[in-house]
């Protein structure tokens, strides 16, 4: 019997894994600059965490979670997303402080049962931000300018940010009062899924892509919002329109998580198809007072980390280059048991020399893997012949301009400075 993945989950391995490997490399970089620090929770959560937190009416919770019963019946569910693990974690552990913000970001796979297709997977990968303690419209218009500078660091340069903004409470009430009127008069023109939204949250019908749904989408009332609201979208507007961001309003976004409360976005890129959302995310003022914790306002965004990739890919940009850069290829074509310990105290010092190895003990001529280095963009190639094994030496050759030498395997740690 031969055993394959689960559909919908990817195996990931050379040379893809290198342009994920730049990617969250560089994010990392980035994100701490900004005075972001890395978060990890588990994959397993409760299941109520997410039934609280994103609601029971949308379609993640609805449809597409991977829930089961463990030993001791409980019910557990593998992350759908990573908001609301990110809250359980800060309240549990009291990383909140009084009149601090806290900046976290986070990498990691997600789980949902979904129909398997370009750009959506069972298991995909986020990359996110979640700024805890934070109220203002700049705060929400600096998120935005940090994933412009972000992507724009990255190489990506063709993008749009739609935004909108859900309203206080009192208008979030009073919009879903008009929809629910709207749409329960024209119920039987919708879809057992938007029938199944209009009884639990209307606003979960704007999340619809079923065709039959978009006419009356289209022709949905619009949101009110009030005069604060109003003020502080037009404030967030301005921001983005001093930094230079791509950016449009568009009343029809909601974003499919019950959690956010007022200003929300997503950015969507070029080359994706359908699924052109490359990340999204807002503000959710009622999260962490929901779980349990004080009532302080938040704000955040996650990334689609696969159709990011993609999307950089359309655009021409090549991450995976500031990995191979670092590279040695190393032509072993000198075989044997008693090479053994010779290729370990090369092996040592190119990780002491902080150098990532492709050592290749295939037969060949140095011109064939001269060639395979050269394929695979390797910024230098360590060559080990009958000469160097004889005198215990290699010979390191620059890739880009032909140069080379030949030097003791203990002094590679400092030998591709030449």
């Amino acid at each position: 019997m031969r055993f394959q993945s689960v559909k919908g989950m990817d195996d990931l391995f050379f040379p893809e894994v290198e342009k994920w490997q730049a990617l969250e490399q560089k994010s990392r970089i980035f994100l701490e600059a900004y005075g972001f620090r890395e978060i990890r929770t588990p994959i397993l959560e409760s299941t109520e965490l997410f039934a609280r937190s994103i609601g029971e009416a949308s379609d993640i919770v609805h449809k597409e979670m991977y829930t089961f019963k463990d030993r001791g019946d409980r019910s557990l569910t593998l992350r759908p997303e990573m908001t609301a693990g990110v809250v359980r974690a800060v309240l549990e552990h009291h990383l909140l402080k009084e009149n601090e913000p806290l900046f976290v970001y986070y990498l990691g796979p997600m789980f949902r049962a979904e129909r398997p297709q370009a750009g959506r997977k069972r298991q995909f990968h986020q990359i996110g931000v979640e700024t805890l303690n934070t109220h203002s419209a700049m705060n929400d218009a600096e998120l935005v300018v940090l994933i412009k500078n972000y992507l724009e660091w990255l190489g990506l340069k063709k993008y749009v940010v739609k935004i909108n903004h859900l309203g206080s409470p009192e208008d979030r009430k009073q919009f879903s009062l008009e929809l629910n009127q709207y749409f329960t008069k024209n119920q039987s023109k919708l879809c057992t899924d938007c029938q199944y939204r209009l009884s639990r949250n209307v606003l979960r019908i704007f999340d619809c892509k079923t065709d039959s749904c978009q006419p009356l989408i289209e022709q949905a009332p619009k949101p009110k919002l009030s005069d604060q609201a109003k003020s502080d979208f037009d404030k967030i507007s301005s921001l983005l329109k001093d930094a230079k961001v791509p950016f449009k309003a568009e009343s029809k976004l909601v974003r499919g998580l019950d959690y956010y409360t007022g200003f929300v976005f997503e950015v969507i890129g070029e080359g994706l198809g359908t699924q052109d959302a490359i990340l999204a995310g807002g503000r959710y003022d009622s999260l962490i007072h929901d779980l349990g914790g004080p009532q302080v306002g938040a704000s955040g965004f996650s990334i689609g980390t696969e159709r990011l990739l993609a999307s950089l890919e359309a655009a021409g940009v090549h991450l995976e280059e500031s990995i191979l850069n670092d590279t040695v290829y190393v032509a072993a074509l000198v075989h044997g048991e008693e090479t053994c310990g010779f290729y370990r105290a090369v092996a040592q010092a190119l990780a002491e020399a902080g150098k990532r190895a492709h050592f290749s003990f295939s037969q060949g001529s140095i011109s064939n893997h001269l060639g395979r280095a050269s394929k695979m963009k390797a910024a230098f190639a360590l060559i080990v012949g009958d000469d160097e094994w004889k005198a215990k030496e290699v010979t390191i050759k620059k890739m880009a301009s032909g140069t080379q030498k030949r030097i003791k395997p203990e002094h590679l740690s400092k030998g591709f400075d030449f």
